[in-house]
């Protein structure tokens, strides 16, 4: 009589019981043969008392291996010792990850005052900023209108002095004009007297004429020398024949010769000339006086203008760093934050490579200390989603140095739960594509009690 039939797991047949683990695989699935190699797909249930259940290939039973059961290998009980091994490394990851989830959730508090520090900073900055802003339009303005009564100043000066110059020119030609005529006069009288001297009866004794011819000769040798010493100061560059302050002629009663008026002339010329080119002060009133104030004046409020824009700046540039760290994703709950800037190294033997969190990745060479850029924080690619925990477990650093014929380096990072911040392991699977293994308590997610929202599977 036939028994009663068995239906494969799948339902794609039905078989009689005998036919179960007689070594033929009748099932497609494979699951007529769950203690036989017969079927290369099936699955045979270990149930490993006192350890874990697990599930082997059939096609390992009865190979010689230890998970027989045809009797042929003794095979010893070690479930209960894989049990006791099992729960010893179990219990040593449960306290590594207890370490790291308290250690995370301090970063995570870190974080929130770090935000919360850069927020406040950026709110006093942008402040700072409206005052530093008014305080160069100020200072702008006063030098605007320093530089506009300089230049009126100065072209103010520019025509007194052009018509002042005139004005010399013109007295100055008059007065060659004066000093001819006088030299006419002088040498028609010296014609005079000079024939007086010559054809004057000597045999005559009368006193008036020899009064005058005495007069005459002292005259003529006295201006001989005065005409010479004229001739002299119109061949020198300077002004050394204008007569000294000291050594004017007191005011007298009668009119100035010609030789004093000369020299007042030439004492009026100088003085202008050196008031011109600024080389004589006099009061504070006065054109030079006022041109060195104004000057000095120009120079301390560009140099109150240029500060203010210099601090202006350094404003600025403050505030963009601070945007520049908001905007960073720092995980889900700001859990990296208190890492930013943190550098780790890891020596290879051969190369150290130094990783900046959120900044640069590099290989130094330990024998001639070369260094080569491996590339900087680009992004996070642990998963799709922002939201989800495991986003921020790769991290992606991009734009390295270009390989010989070969792409720009990069470097992806794997982190995984740790007590420690420490670099693991460098390898390059691919040319020029570094992977760096790191340990962060940043990625100990609290699984028992889901507040980072996993779904994971113990």
């Amino acid at each position: 009589a036939k028994g009663p039939n068995w239906t494969c797991l799948d339902g794609s047949a039905t078989i009689p019981y005998e036919a179960i683990n007689d070594d033929f695989c009748d099932c497609a699935d494979g699951s007529d043969e769950p203690g036989t190699s017969a079927c290369s797909n099936g699955k045979f249930y270990c149930r490993n008392e006192g350890h874990i259940p697990s599930s082997i290939p059939s096609s390992r039973i009865n190979d010689g291996v230890c998970d027989e059961y045809d009797g042929k290998i003794k095979c010893p009980n070690t479930c209960k010792e894989a049990s006791i091994e099992y729960n010893k490394k179990l219990d040593a990851l449960k306290k590594l990850r207890t370490q790291g989830i308290r250690i995370r959730n301090s970063y995570i508090e870190e974080g929130k005052k770090l935000r919360i520090k850069r927020e406040a900073e950026l709110n006093r900055l942008k402040i700072e900023l409206e005052a530093a802003k008014i305080r160069v339009r100020e200072r702008e303005a006063a030098l605007k209108k320093i530089e506009t009564r300089k230049t009126d100043t100065e072209q103010s000066g520019s025509k007194v002095n052009r018509e002042r110059i005139k004005k010399y020119q013109k007295r100055i030609s008059s007065l060659k004009e004066n000093i001819n005529r006088l030299h006419e006069k002088v040498d028609t009288l010296l014609s005079i007297l000079k024939d007086m001297k010559n054809n004057h009866n000597q045999n005559y004794h009368d006193m008036a004429v020899k009064t005058a011819i005495k007069a005459y000769d002292e005259f003529l040798e006295e201006y001989t020398k005065s005409k010479e010493a004229e001739s002299g100061d119109e061949d020198e560059d300077g002004d050394n024949s204008v007569v000294d302050e000291k050594d004017e002629p007191q005011t007298r009663e009668q009119k100035p010769s010609y030789w004093e008026q000369f020299s007042e002339m030439l004492w009026e010329i100088k003085n202008g000339v050196l008031e011109l080119f600024g080389l004589q002060s006099y009061d504070k009133n006065n054109r030079s006086y006022s041109s060195y104030r104004t000057s000095k004046e120009l120079s301390a409020t560009r140099s109150a203008f240029e500060e203010a824009e210099q601090e202006q700046k350094d404003i600025e540039d403050s505030i963009d760093e601070i945007n520049s760290k908001l905007s960073l994703n720092y995980g889900l709950k700001d859990e990296f934050a208190t890492l930013d800037d943190e550098c780790f190294n890891y020596d290879s033997g051969e190369y150290t490579y130094t990783l900046c969190m959120f900044g640069s990745a590099t290989q130094k060479s330990n024998k001639d200390h070369t260094s080569t850029d491996l590339g900087n924080f680009e992004k996070w690619i642990g998963a799709e989603s922002k939201d989800d925990p495991q986003h921020y477990t790769q991290m992606l650093y991009a734009n390295g140095a270009n390989c010989w014929n070969g792409p720009a380096r990069s470097v992806k990072v794997y982190l995984e739960c740790g007590a420690d911040n420490e670099i693991l392991s460098v390898s390059e699977p691919e040319k020029c594509e570094y992977h760096l293994k790191m340990l962060t308590p940043a990625v100990c997610f609290d699984l028992e009690n889901n507040s980072s929202g996993i779904n994971h599977d113990e």
